[in-house]
């Protein structure tokens, strides 16, 4: 059997070393699921690794950039309960964003008029102008991390990946 640099079978990688490691211990066990869980979870974190690098040239982290991406589609101002639910983000999370992106003059929030005790958010003209300027660059940079794989498995991963999100958002609680 060939073997990589780091003594895997050709063509694994570190979920399949997972997988067989628990078999070995449990066979009673079945990993298919840890297969899938770790490789979306593995996935999730080099994207974001390599977003965050990809958007430390514009000042912003992915997770600031989501924030600012949501004001810039909506046609009116969000509450930071509204972005916490549209990006399934804690509220201290999107929290400390929302200071960030204030402080640097992006966002501005005012009193909420139908509800004193919360605010509205909505983006400066130079959080217009700066989501405007990175959107088209970060999907560029987006659309190179999927040129790897043929433009079909990417629009069946896509369907497939919505089908179980969605299926996982629709018995979460509110």
């Amino acid at each position: 059997m060939d073997q990589d640099a780091d003594g895997m079978p050709a063509g694994d990688d570190v979920v399949d070393r997972m997988q067989r490691e628990w078999a070995r211990l449990r066979p009673d066990l079945s990993f298919t699921s840890l297969g899938v869980i770790h490789r979306l979870l593995r996935a999730a974190r080099l994207v974001l690794e390599a977003s965050d690098a990809f958007l430390a040239g514009y000042g912003l982290t992915r997770g600031e950039l989501d924030v600012l991406s949501a004001l810039r589609r909506s046609d009116e101002p969000l509450s930071p309960t509204s972005l916490a639910q549209t990006l399934l983000a804690p509220r201290s999370a999107i929290t400390m964003r929302l200071n960030a992106l204030q402080a640097r003059g992006l966002l501005s929030r005012s009193t909420n008029p139908a509800d004193g005790r919360s605010s509205l958010v909505v983006l400066t003209d130079a959080g217009v102008a700066l989501v405007d300027d990175v959107v088209p660059a970060q999907l560029a940079f987006e659309d190179a991390l999927l040129a790897e794989a043929p433009a079909g498995d990417i629009e069946g991963l896509a369907g497939r990946l919505r089908a179980l999100t969605s299926a996982w958002e629709q018995r979460r609680s509110p």
